[in-house]
Order: C-alpha cells, then sequence, then structure tokens
C-alpha cells in the first residue's frame, strides 16, 4: 500500500510539473495583446525606397505597429540611413520611435534622435522630421551640431542630405575650438 502511495505521489508530481513547463512555454509564445487601432504588429522590420533604380533610404526598426485608419506605422528601436551619394556620404539617424507616414513616406524621428555621417559630423535633438517629397530633414526643437571643431547651437534647422547644406533656424552659438582635433 505504501508503494503505491509512494507510486502515485511520483506520477502526479511528474505530471504537475510538466503541466506547469507546458503553461509556462504557451504564455511565453503568446504574442501580446494589440491596441484596438493597431492593424498589424512586426518585429524586426526593414523598409527600403528606391526610385529609378537608386535606393534613397533604409529604415529598420525593432517593432512597427501599422495604424490602417491612419495610414502611419508607428516604430521603435529606429535607424534611418538616408543615401546621400558618394560625394557626400549616407546619414544615419537613430531614435527611440518614429511615425512612418505611408502616403507621404515621411518619416517623424521622436526621442534623443542623433544623426551621424561617415566623415564625423553629428546633430543631436529631440525629434526629427524627414521630408520625402523634398529629401530634407527638418526640425523645431533646439539642436547641436559638431563637425570636427565646430559647434553649433540653435533652434530650427533644415539639412539637404544630397548636398550637405544645413541651416540653424534661430537663436545660433558657434564654438570653434582651435586646439582640436578633426
Amino acid at each position: 500500500m505504501l508503494a503505491l502511495f509512494v507510486v502515485l505521489a511520483s506520477i502526479s508530481l511528474v505530471v504537475l510539473i510538466t503541466i506547469k513547463i507546458y503553461k509556462g512555454r504557451l504564455l511565453k509564445e503568446l504574442p501580446r495583446k494589440l491596441p484596438k487601432n493597431i492593424d498589424i504588429s512586426l518585429k524586426k522590420v526593414h523598409l527600403t525606397e528606391t526610385r529609378d533604380g537608386e535606393k534613397k533610404w533604409d529604415l529598420v526598426a525593432d517593432m512597427a505597429d501599422y495604424e490602417k485608419g491612419k495610414e502611419v506605422t508607428h516604430l521603435k528601436g529606429v535607424r534611418l540611413t538616408i543615401a546621400a551619394g558618394k560625394s557626400t556620404g549616407d546619414i544615419s539617424l537613430t531614435a527611440k520611435e518614429a511615425d512612418y507616414h505611408n502616403v507621404s513616406r515621411d518619416v517623424t524621428l521622436d526621442g534623443g534622435v542623433v544623426a551621424k555621417t561617415e566623415s564625423g559630423m553629428e546633430i543631436t535633438t529631440d525629434r526629427v522630421k524627414y521630408v520625402a517629397e523634398r529629401a530634407v530633414i527638418v526640425s523645431a526643437g533646439k539642436v547641436r551640431f559638431t563637425d570636427g571643431k565646430l559647434t553649433l547651437e540653435g533652434v530650427g534647422m533644415e539639412l539637404t542630405p544630397q548636398t550637405r547644406d544645413f541651416k540653424i533656424l534661430s537663436a545660433v552659438t558657434a564654438s570653434f575650438l582651435p586646439g582640436a582635433a578633426k
């Protein structure tokens, strides 16, 4: 009788442990519940825009939520690389979040935006917008631009990646460090 009790208790324990492990795996595999306004959610997204066989930009994100009603894709963990040509080099922007506007193809990057070029130029701001029709990067907020010995700060900016034309729109201050290395 005691042996039968030990065997049944052992079998019950094995079954209980198996059920707990199975439920744990099942819960890990279930996708997160989407908000009502989100139609599709994807992880690890990579978009590329090309025109006339020429790459315009690459957009990579850790996560994307598509909202069909507004034709907007909300992105997290974003890197936007704008092809600027061989003479000027690509510009890579990173941000915590972004909105890709599906109709206009504009991208609004938000949260600790950092733009860098292969030559070492860097722009930091809280929010920028890549306006696809004009192929420019604009910001209305505070901006900090550094390129070697030169640092510019101000409010508002416009950058044309193809030509590297850069404007700070107001409240501009400049610092030049003659001893700094480029």
